[in-house]
């Protein structure tokens, strides 16, 4: 495969995936158009990268599919004053997409190999706004850059831990799928008002869900 067929496989993602499912944002899809998901992806998912499916990174860890993400990052309003959190980013696909909108795009990751290869790839791309850092549980957050404008969740949970409503500036807004047993998911917008966060639902899908935010029956720390 040459450079010719990813360009012209980009192109067919965003003219056949992403606008048809309601992505208007320009600087959105012009940063699916300019990023190279190739780059992001194991050399045996290559010919499968643009294709309307989620991509296998590590053991039960996927991409999102892009027209899921785009339509996601489309109810997100990303500004170029904001700083955001992207949990779970995996190997940086999302935070260069949202480098591109924003002020400052931070990332953590559970994988050690997995944060080498997001902050080598997002490097050579020349991504100056962005960094990717190694978390033992994705649950913490980066508290140390918070508090953010925005946190994405890169997977599904059953709740919100206190833990990250505590990392978001006031107003600020949480983006996730909220998923119960056997259901399929519900990408929602929260809201912080004061320490507590204001849930709006915007469309149902399907992520996998994130093994870190599994809350044990002994865990005290309550959630939202």
């Amino acid at each position: 495969m040459n450079i010719n067929f990813f360009d012209k496989a980009r192109a067919n993602m965003v003219n056949n995936q992403l606008l048809p499912n309601g992505v208007k944002n320009l600087d959105l899809i012009a940063s699916f158009d300019n990023t190279k998901k190739e780059l992001f992806v194991p050399e045996s998912e290559q010919e499968v990268v643009y294709s309307d499916s989620d991509i296998l990174i590590s053991p039960n860890r996927y991409l999102v599919r892009s027209f899921v993400l785009a339509k996601m990052f489309e109810h997100c309003s990303f500004s170029k004053d904001d700083s955001v959190l992207v949990i779970g980013c995996l190997t940086g696909y999302s935070v260069a997409i949202i480098s591109n909108l924003v002020s400052y795009v931070f990332g953590v990751e559970n994988c050690k190999k997995l944060v080498q290869q997001a902050n080598t790839v997002l490097s050579s791309m020349g991504c100056l706004n962005t960094s990717v850092f190694f978390k033992s549980n994705l649950v913490s957050g980066n508290n140390k850059n918070s508090p953010y404008d925005k946190i994405f969740i890169e997977g599904a949970v059953k709740s919100i831990p206190k833990v990250l409503v505590k990392q978001l500036k006031d107003n600020g807004e949480i983006y996730t799928v909220l998923k119960e047993d056997d259901y399929i998911g519900e990408f929602v917008r929260g809201q912080k008002i004061d320490s507590f966060i204001s849930f709006t639902k915007l469309f149902n899908t399907h992520l996998y869900e994130l093994s870190d935010f599994i809350i044990q029956k002994n865990d005290n720390d309550k959630i939202l």
